[in-house]
């Protein structure tokens, strides 16, 4: 993240732009100043309207990469894109046995759709491409990139099988720049995923309602999504600079020892808020205890570490979650991303 002026007036691509971490990814690009396009399978609420993404593109296209990936070509004509991120996906557990093809479909089919659309286009030097922490064989152990990939259920076996496609495809295009991100769980303002801590949490505090929380005693890699995102920018620089394909973890080290359920209780007392919190006793799907990510690799290579400690993070999310309450605001996220550089500057 030093040479913040290599993404001035880059052309980029973000599959998945009105999801969380592609909302994120569009704001922190515009503060940089580049022009992007965004791909899409619907709009979804949370940041991507609360911070009116739509404002900050070039254009955007509404597409399920699952079944085909048809763009009209005279808007790559004109835009003549430098870099694909693919954020674009199924990346939630539960969704996963709720709905095992339509995950299936969209992880492993929708990637290899996405590689062998945007391969064909000279302009294009680099794609990067999402995964999770939750490829490992054995999610309790301290995985470094080499470790065996697996999945335990349709979710995390959906991003490893994607993965396997990424390798297959770069042994049959060896010229393609492919890199993987396999990043912790992601924190910040404006998630609204379904069965996600924070939102569902926030979703309580809004409807004066009691909260359920699955899994009190889980341990994440959790992780702020500007510290994530600047991670990603760091792969994709180098991927595009280098021409080489690497995989990458991202994982903060200091935030891998809280619970869900210190979190919780952190963000009920930072909110102000005597929301009852009770532990679930019909949980339907399986979930990991801990998951680790030694990310390592990504310090040394790449000189990137995370900044944000958890109770600040959380003050952070607090902060956005109240500035949204009544109305959308296309500056604050803005200004968010602005203060994150004065601190890693």
């Amino acid at each position: 993240m030093n040479s913040n002026n290599f993404w001035k007036n880059k052309n980029v691509i973000i599959t998945g732009h009105t999801g969380f971490k592609g909302s994120w990814l569009v704001n922190l690009l515009k503060y940089l100043e580049s022009n992007i396009v965004g791909i899409s399978r619907e709009k979804y609420e949370g940041i991507y309207k609360l911070s009116c993404v739509s404002k900050l593109l070039e254009d955007e296209i509404f597409i399920d990469i699952s079944k085909n990936i048809d763009i009209p070509e005279k808007l790559f004509k004109s835009f003549q894109p430098d870099i694909v991120f693919h954020f674009a996906g199924q990346s939630l557990v539960p969704v996963g046995y709720s709905n095992p093809l339509d995950t299936i479909n969209t992880n492993i089919v929708g990637t290899y759709n996405v590689l062998n659309y945007f391969d064909k286009f000279d302009s294009i030097n680099s794609i990067i491409v999402s995964t999770t922490d939750k490829v490992y064989l054995n999610p309790n152990d301290k995985n470094v990139e080499t470790s065996i990939l697996g999945g335990t259920d349709y979710y995390g076996a959906s991003k490893a099988s994607a993965e396997f496609i990424i390798s297959s495809f770069l042994n049959n295009n060896p010229s393609t720049n492919i890199s993987v991100v396999r990043s912790g769980n992601v924190l910040g303002g404006g998630d609204r995923a379904f069965k996600r801590l924070i939102p569902d949490l926030i979703k309580a505090i809004k409807s004066n309602q009691d909260f359920e929380i699955r899994q009190p005693n889980s341990v994440r890699p959790w992780q702020y999504v500007l510290d994530s995102l600047a991670g990603y920018l760091c792969v994709a620089e180098e991927n595009y600079k280098n021409s080489i394909s690497e995989v990458y973890n991202l994982n903060s080290t200091v935030n891998n020892q809280y619970t869900a359920g210190y979190i919780v209780d952190k963000f009920s007392k930072i909110w102000g808020t005597d929301t009852n919190i009770i532990e679930a006793k019909d949980v339907n799907f399986k979930e990991v205890d801990i998951l680790n990510l030694d990310s390592s690799k990504a310090r040394d290579k790449l000189n990137w570490s995370p900044k944000l400690e958890i109770d600040d993070l959380i003050k952070l999310i607090v902060n956005w979650e109240k500035a949204h309450i009544v109305d959308c605001d296309d500056e604050y996220t803005l200004n968010e991303i602005n203060n994150y550089f004065s601190l890693i500057n």
